[in-house]
């Protein structure tokens, strides 16, 4: 004898461990509902309510149909109309995307939820193939059948109008053509009221806009609809944003072997490959379908190929399939203005993009570029990869910088490059304000102001562009070596100050295959042979050949004949001398320098730099005379960076004489001093100098404490020599 519907509704309930209200809250219907239905006092539901409790209780497949059944007047499940199996065919191979599947399918079958769904992304990252594929593993979800439409939101033909939309939904759903409303908004009502108790999915691709996708949209909760689009639509209501980023290398090595199984023979180079097409799986399916075309071919030639970015889209190109058609259709929708800035923005070879860097390179105002990017990362043709910052993918900055003509985007670079230069000399002159460089500065481009040591910072989140933009300039026969070259020596003191000896050294070296004149090359080889002997000095440079820049720097100053700007060199020579041991060379260097100084900062500097270098060599006397005129010169102007230096300079003096509290009381002065400019490899050095100190004074706690935070300060900019030394002396204070 067949069970009643109560019967089977209460099994389940039941089975499930689950009292009457705990599925009524499950289901959103009444406590007295659930009652009613299992004493038999409703033997017959409505298509509503059955739909609900289907989806509370879980049911698929054979228990569904007995549920559903139970309920019916008939004796037989409800069926209207005809149940379309639209979806296309799903990806043989479908690879990665775990997160995102367990996501959307988790909330299409959700009945507490909308059950909306908008897969969102750029143009060939695999959104369609997601959907498909969910819409696939749910279809027994999803009896009543899958609604699919491309709505050529992105393409050469019009987007398809929602009226037409909804006359292919409804007669799939069996609505006769003379019955389909002949307006949007009573062919939407006819839509919901046909899904209305069906468990079916709509998958709406490629979508326009919210206001293309809106009308189409269920009304119940046991109908539900994943959209995908190129744009965000933050106007859809209820509908959970989920952005779908490229591939991770291990899913997208195993997309390429899916094509090609054969690269698991070259595993680098199949790696080179993946990254070489950004993980976007659009471009990863077409290297895959290159080599498997091509059996004779090794992975690492696709790889070498792929290197070259002028030709890298070329490589994946099949006609309108092809990575360069796929992007096009995104820029091709764009207003005027933005398809126009696009280009410029993709021209820089940086990692990203502030507002203030696109401001500059665009020329425009920050509000208005601000506005700019936030409708190109609606659009996903870029990504906010931080707040108020804004990253393109490789494979599209490459695109853009195709549409870009050479005048306009060599004078896009040129504009970044001056407003890293008006930010880098304004630095240069918080920390050292009287150097004669500031003779050379640049006329400052609008840039923002900074207070303090705030420029650094700055210049510290855009460090690694700074490079980039140096690197790509010197190739653009369109840039003036000026901005250049004027670049690199703004950059002196935010990359001294800040121990970033390898920066510097790889910038110098970069901005010297386009140097301009004799002066601005003298320069450069004066900032570079510092920064090499500033790594020679740690363990990782080559005196020689920093002593070769020093004095290549120094013929050419003289020969151009500016004593302030040759004394800088001179002073600059000792110091690289006296880091190689070769005390005699400093010496004289150091007092070629003093002949050119005045009593001013210059002479200043020379004489602590000098000081340092007699006792070295053993002339303590000179060293006192030299630093009590330094400091006479130096404390006067409040310099910062001198009196820091002298102050250092004067401790070490007074340690090796044995004066322990005045050494004390000079370090700890020094240090302050290094701290103000925000000097931190300085501060760090001077900190474990007053460690050692205040250890030989027999002040281990202070010791304890100055060493650490000289511990903290060195990660900031790599100093292993100087760490070891800590890290020695700190073991000193607990033995």
């Amino acid at each position: 004898m067949d069970r009643t519907f109560g019967e089977i509704l209460r099994r389940h309930r039941v089975g499930l461990d689950l009292t009457q209200q705990a599925l009524a809250e499950k289901a959103q219907l009444s406590e007295q509902a659930i009652g009613a239905l299992e004493r038999g006092d409703r033997r017959f539901p409505q298509a509503v309510t059955m739909d609900l409790l289907v989806g509370a209780l879980g049911l698929i497949g054979s228990e569904r149909e007995e549920f559903v059944r139970a309920g019916s007047r008939k004796g037989k499940p409800r069926h209207r109309g005809t149940t379309p199996r639209q979806l296309p065919a799903g990806i043989e191979h479908f690879t990665g995307r775990s997160d995102q599947v367990r996501l959307i399918a988790g909330l299409v079958r959700d009945r507490a939820t909308a059950g909306l769904v908008a897969i969102t992304g750029m143009g060939g990252v695999g959104k369609t193939s997601l959907a498909v594929h969910v819409g696939h593993l749910l279809a027994e979800d999803f009896p009543d059948g899958q609604l699919y439409v491309d709505l050529q939101g992105h393409g050469a033909r019009e987007p398809v109008a929602p009226l037409a939309a909804l006359g292919l939904f409804l007669r799939a759903l069996g609505v006769a053509g003379k019955d389909v409303p002949g307006s949007v908004t009573e062919a939407a009502a006819r839509l919901r009221t046909e899904l209305a108790g069906r468990r079916v999915l709509l998958l709406l691709d490629n979508a326009a806009s919210s206001e293309q996708v809106t009308p189409l949209l269920p009304g119940t909760s046991g109908a539900a609809a994943i959209i995908t689009s190129r744009r965000a639509l933050l106007a859809v209501r209820h509908a959970r944003q989920v952005h779908l980023d490229v591939l991770a290398e291990p899913d997208a090595l195993t997309l390429l072997a899916s094509s090609a199984p054969r690269v698991i023979l070259e595993p680098d180079a199949a790696a080179e490959v993946v990254r070489r097409c950004g993980g976007l799986p659009l471009a990863v399916r077409l290297a895959g379908a290159r080599l498997a075309a091509r059996p004779a071919w090794p992975v690492s030639y696709l790889a070498e190929r792929l290197a070259d970015a002028e030709r890298r889209l070329d490589e994946l190109d099949q006609d309108e399939c092809g990575v360069r058609a796929c992007f096009a259709l995104s820029i091709d929708v764009l207003a005027a203005d933005d398809a126009a800035a696009y280009p410029l923005l993709a021209w820089p070879d940086v990692p990203d993009l502030s507002v203030t860097v696109a401001a500059r390179v665009l020329d425009c105002g920050e509000e208005e570029t601000e506005r700019l990017l936030e409708r190109l990362t609606v659009a996903c043709l870029l990504e906010a990869s931080a707040p108020g910052r804004y990253r393109l993918h490789d494979l599209l900055r490459v695109y853009g910088a195709e549409l870009a003509s050479a005048p306009t985007r060599s004078a896009a670079l040129t504009r970044l490059l001056e407003l890293y230069g008006t930010v880098a000399w304004s630095s240069y002159a918080t920390v050292n304000p009287g150097s004669p460089m500031h003779a050379l500065a640049p006329d400052p481009c609008p840039a923002p102001q900074f207070a303090d040591d705030a420029a650094f910072t700055w210049l510290d989140g855009e460090r690694h562009h700074l490079l980039a933009a140096v690197r790509q300039a010197v190739t653009d026969p369109g840039v003036d070596s000026a901005p250049i070259a004027l670049l690199a020596l703004g950059l002196f003191e935010f990359y001294r100050t800040q121990g970033l000896w390898w920066d510097w050294r790889d910038i110098c070296e970069t901005a010297l295959r386009k140097p301009g004149d004799d002066l601005m090359r003298a320069c450069l080889l004066l900032d570079l042979a510092v920064a090499k002997a500033g790594l020679a000095q740690r363990g990782d440079g080559d005196f020689p050949a920093a002593l070769h820049h020093i004095e290549d720097s120094v013929a050419l100053f003289e020969a151009h004949g500016d004593d302030a700007l040759t004394g800088r060199a001179l002073n600059n020579a000792c110091y690289v001398y006296r880091l190689s041991g070769a005390y005699d060379e400093a010496i004289a260097y150091g007092e070629r320098a003093l002949t050119l100084a005045n009593r001013d900062r210059a002479r200043g500097l020379t004489l602590v730099n000098l000081a340092e270098i007699y006792a070295l060599a053993g002339d303590r006397a000179t060293q006192h005379r030299y630093l009590a005129e330094a400091l006479a010169i130096l404390e006067p102007m409040d310099d910062a960076h001198g009196i820091a230096y002298a102050l250092v300079v004067l401790g070490l003096a007074h340690r090796a004489d044995g004066h322990l509290e005045e050494a004390i009381a000079s370090l700890r002065r020094s240090a302050e001093q290094w701290r103000r400019i925000a000097d931190t490899p300085s501060e760090a050095n001077t900190l474990i100098d007053l460690g050692e100190t205040l250890l030989a004074a027999g002040q281990p706690e202070s010791a304890r404490e100055v060493l650490t935070s000289a511990l903290a300060l060195i990660p900031r900019y790599g100093d292993p020599v100087r760490e070891k030394k800590a890290r020695a002396l700190l073991r000193r204070v607990t033995a």
